[in-house]
């Protein structure tokens, strides 16, 4: 199985996708990373992955702003439609209205959300790959 990590560009965020990059491997998955500092305007083709996975914190107590670079590298993406995915924000006050914005704005791109969480520390990024896993070899 091939995965596609979508993440934003900041320290906190680029460790965690590595951990779950090494999580995922240790699954027999096949990962790439892709940040928001990927290219300028390069289109990036998500042709190749059964999984997409974006990966991001936000700002904002009562309303939560996801950071527009993500909303951006979701629309620089090229044949999303269809594609499963799984949204993934950092834990913190908040974290579920963040969530369905990010899970509206993959939707809005036409990749169909089959799993999400909160994150609060690396470590629950191992448990979190067995499940998304066992979620990208289910047909």
């Amino acid at each position: 199985m091939r995965v596609l990590i979508l993440h934003q560009a900041e320290p906190k965020m680029s460790e965690w996708a590595k951990n779950l990059q090494g999580a995922l491997q240790n699954q027999k998955c096949q990962v790439n990373l892709i940040d928001t500092n990927y290219g300028s305007a390069a289109p990036i083709s998500t042709a190749p992955y059964d999984l997409v996975v974006v990966m991001t914190t936000f700002r904002g107590l009562w309303r939560p702003i996801i950071p527009i670079a993500v909303d951006e590298l979701l629309k620089r993406c090229t044949r999303l439609e269809g594609r499963r995915g799984i949204a993934i924000v950092a834990n913190r006050v908040s974290a579920g209205r963040a969530l369905r914005f990010l899970m509206h704005l993959m939707e809005v791109q036409g990749m169909i959300v089959e799993d999400f969480a909160t994150v609060r520390s690396a470590k629950e990024l191992p448990q979190l790959a067995e499940r998304f896993a066992r979620l990208g070899r289910r047909d």
